[in-house]
């Protein structure tokens, strides 16, 4: 597939002409191409009035998940993580990374009852909640929050509400031990906790 395997290959089918062009922009084509590289290698340039942004663009419309998670994220900082949840809502429950993000949003807005079916989906589709990949991935997203510029202003703190309910609750170590190391018990969910915490104060 044209693209797939980095965005970089499809200059040289540009530069053949219309016919080229036409290629690079088939929805086919933007929806698998590979986004990654842009993203990591180019992030001011996928931003507001960057090189590559109409292009970008154009493959969040054509569904490509990745870049619907980047650009969720993106949006997150920009324009607010309401905005974030609905861009990032086609990739949920079967994308892992913009599962967990659409539920950890949820938190930050105070909307625990969506965040607990959030949370809920993650764990049936992906990971257990209290497993490594948690860690991983929550540092995953607030690697790439600050690679787009996060501001670190806690602007959600006020309204932050975590899940304490039959299926998800809240944990009851709120201090007193590293969150990456696992605890069971009533440690269960502390990962969770505090990925979700630090997300919020970093927005």
């Amino acid at each position: 597939m044209v693209g797939a395997d980095s965005f970089y290959y499809l200059g040289g089918i540009l530069r053949a002409g219309k016919r080229g062009y036409a290629l690079v922009h088939e929805p086919s084509v933007l929806r698998k191409c590979n986004v990654q590289p842009m993203v990591t290698f180019a992030t001011c340039q996928i931003c507001t009035g960057g090189q590559f942004r109409e292009f970008f663009i154009k493959c969040v419309t054509a569904g490509n998940t990745n870049a619907i998670y980047y650009e969720g994220l993106y949006a997150a900082l920009i324009i607010g993580v309401e905005e974030s949840i609905r861009i990032l809502q086609p990739n949920v429950p079967n994308h892992a990374l913009s599962t967990l993000a659409v539920g950890i949003f949820y938190v930050c807005i105070g909307n625990d009852k969506e965040a607990s079916k959030l949370f809920q989906q993650f764990a049936a589709n992906h990971y257990d909640l209290r497993s490594d990949a948690i860690v991983e991935m929550g540092s995953d997203l607030e690697w790439r929050l600050t690679s787009f510029g996060a501001p670190y202003i806690n602007r959600y703190g006020a309204s932050f509400k975590f899940p304490d309910d039959k299926v998800i609750k809240s944990p009851r170590c709120l201090y007193g031990h590293d969150y990456t190391v696992d605890f069971e018990g009533s440690y269960k969910n502390c990962r969770l906790f505090w990925i979700c915490g630090n997300i919020s104060h970093i927005l």
